[in-house]
């Protein structure tokens, strides 16, 4: 009998970090050859994430993570809370901590800009960090939903914060008009340019110093080389909080079922609260949910669901069921 090979990849589940969680799943497959790939949509467990796939240490504050490898550093920034429409708001800390962080050697930079809540189209980002940025390879990190987002227009991720905020029409197509002009300055179509909305249009300015904007589940899907380990696999288990149909247990869930539904593997989920119908959980790519028990998520709970899960697929000397 072969070997069962599990690839367990999963975010955080409650208080447990993705590379936390992940390992104490794997530890419920004591039989099985498995694989941990820690995924997060953005903030500090996409730096503790990004940390594990580099095999090296995470650097992380209070509101700002860092990680540096073999070239390439990953930074990120919280920047305060600020109401949907703040014009006064201004990306320039997150390029003064760009700027100070920044090596002669990082040749590749991933800038988490998730936890962007200014507005400003990353005005302040460049003029901060615009020059130490340039001649480097750079890319955004992005809401999954705000990828293709324009930074203009109606549909634009500008508009997004005025309509929110209800600001009078006029008012918003006088600074629509005005970061329009900006971007025609930057690059030719940057105005209009998919996910150059994306974190108050900060997107904008990383596609101006020619970069990509990818979300987190994706720059993590490339870290770990996934594809290769989901077709090895022959189980793919995932884990979040909790489960509802509205959420479809977070973005990091969502990019895993439609990643294994891709490698064509059999997804489960291990998650707190009530669950979801079967049919449910089938629309969302999922083959099954596996409930935690109540109270708060512990790394012994999650290796004891993920035991229950194994039993159910070894026969006899831990072949395949």
């Amino acid at each position: 009998m072969s070997p069962l090979h599990v690839a367990v990849v999963t975010g955080r589940v409650g208080g447990l970090d993705p590379l936390a969680a992940g390992t104490a799943l794997a530890r419920g497959f004591a039989e099985a050859r498995v694989a941990v790939v820690p995924v997060a949509a953005g903030g500090p467990d996409l730096a503790v994430a990004a940390a594990a796939l580099w095999g090296v240490d995470a650097e992380l504050g209070t509101d700002r993570w860092l990680v540096r490898g073999g070239g390439r550093v990953l930074l990120g920034l919280r920047e305060p809370d600020v109401p949907d429409w703040a014009p006064e708001a201004s990306t320039a800390d997150l390029g003064a901590w760009v700027a100070d962080s920044l090596r002669p050697d990082d040749a590749e930079v991933a800038l988490d800009l998730t936890g962007v809540t200014a507005h400003d189209g990353g005005a302040g980002l460049l003029a901060a960090a615009g020059e130490a940025l340039a001649g480097r390879r750079i890319t955004g990190i992005v809401a999954a939903d705000e990828r293709d987002l324009p930074a203009t227009g109606i549909g634009g991720g500008l508009a997004r914060r005025a309509f929110g905020a209800r600001l009078d029409i006029a008012q918003l197509l006088a600074a629509d008009a005005v970061l329009a002009g900006r971007a025609r300055q930057l690059g030719e179509g940057l105005e209009v340019a998919p996910g150059g909305g994306a974190a108050g249009g900060t997107g904008m300015a990383v596609l101006a110093l020619g970069g990509l904007l990818v979300s987190g589940t994706q720059f993590c899907h490339h870290l770990a080389g996934l594809d290769r380990t989901l077709r090895a696999a022959d189980l793919v288990v995932t884990g979040c909080t909790e489960l509802s149909a509205l959420d479809r247990g977070g973005p990091v869930v969502t990019a895993v079922a439609e990643w294994a539904e891709a490698a064509q593997r059999p997804c489960l989920l291990v998650t707190s609260g009530s669950g979801l119908a079967r049919r449910e959980l089938r629309t969302m790519g999922i083959e099954a949910a596996h409930l935690l028990p109540a109270g708060p998520v512990t790394a012994d709970a999650l290796t004891s669901v993920a035991a229950r899960i194994a039993a159910g697929w070894y026969v006899g000397g831990g072949g395949l069921a």
